[in-house]
């Protein structure tokens, strides 16, 4: 799936939470499955059950979507909360949308240039509408994705009681959040300016001889945003490594003696996101991504603190 699909999925989930509402969540669980049970049960001529019924029945069958409603109904006042932190995100999408609507034209100019005069076609009526909706969406995601990490922290402050876990939030706001901007940017950057002009020459040469590039313009976007925005993701992996070992759940040795298969994994990601296969436009991406990989072991080290 791209990351622009992934961010679909996150968007949809954050406006059925917020549309749905956290207090009739459980209810509309329960009812469905009620209407599913009653459903199964008149196919063999079983009469249909009444909500109490079916809650002792779920029950006595220790059935885990049971025990998910439960905690759904324990949880009603933390999903209120939640709530109110979508409707922010909600808020920031908005904004993100509205201003990269804005723009749109400018961003679209950007992002086409690493093609180099490439011929861009469009195939169907609907394609540039696709694009112009994709550009917006990204753009706002990324907008809103500050916003997104600030409400989560917020979300998370009132469970902190113990003095080391407050220290560890503290310095993910005032430290991590910073960072973390400061790494997407530099792996959007590193796939701009570095990655997508050799992959997309590699492309356009490829096959050359038998026929011209001339490219789908909706899939050409598609391409383009999927290689920033994974990595610009990747780019934070000496984020999540320091973030692991500042809780104590992996130590900096441990993650320097699994160097090989941090490499293995590597180059995974970089066939997944590099344009072509070839070793030079594979290399272009391992060779950062390992080393991004070596300066998380020593962020990890800087902060590492033993569980008790």
């Amino acid at each position: 799936m791209s990351f622009t699909g992934v961010f679909g999925l996150l968007l949809l989930a954050i406006v059925a939470i917020a549309l749905f509402g956290p207090s009739k969540l459980p209810r509309g669980i329960e009812g469905a499955w009620l209407m599913l049970t009653n459903f199964r049960r008149s196919q063999t001529d079983l009469d249909p059950l009444t909500m109490e019924q079916a809650q002792r029945i779920w029950k006595a069958s220790d059935s885990p979507l049971y025990d998910l409603i439960q905690i759904l109904y324990g949880a009603v006042d933390h999903l209120v909360e939640l709530r109110k932190r979508v409707f922010v995100v909600l808020g920031a999408l908005v904004v993100g949308a509205i201003a990269a609507g804005v723009f749109v034209n400018q961003i679209l100019a950007v992002l086409v240039r690493p093609a180099k005069g490439i011929q861009m076609a469009v195939l169907r009526p609907t394609d540039m509408v696709w694009v112009y909706m994709e550009v917006i969406f990204s753009a706002a995601a990324i907008v809103a994705l500050p916003v997104l990490l600030y409400q989560v922290l917020l979300f998370v402050r009132p469970a902190l009681e113990a003095p080391q876990e407050i220290a560890i939030y503290r310095g993910i706001a005032v430290v991590g959040m910073p960072l973390v901007a400061v790494f997407f940017v530099l792996g959007l950057g590193f796939a701009y300016f570095i990655m997508l002009p050799f992959g997309l020459k590699a492309l356009a040469s490829f096959g050359s001889e038998l026929a011209a590039a001339n490219w789908n313009i909706r899939e050409y976007f598609s391409f383009v945003l999927a290689v920033l925005l994974w990595l610009g993701a990747a780019f934070e992996t000496p984020l999540v490594m320091a973030l692991l070992a500042r809780l104590g759940l992996v130590s900096p040795n441990a993650m320097l003696k699994q160097w090989r298969f941090a490499i293995v994994g590597v180059a995974f990601v970089s066939a997944a996101i590099t344009p072509t296969v070839d070793p030079i436009n594979m290399a272009l991406v391992m060779l950062p991504l390992i080393g991004l990989y070596f300066l998380g072991v020593m962020m990890a080290r800087a902060v590492y603190r033993p569980r008790p």
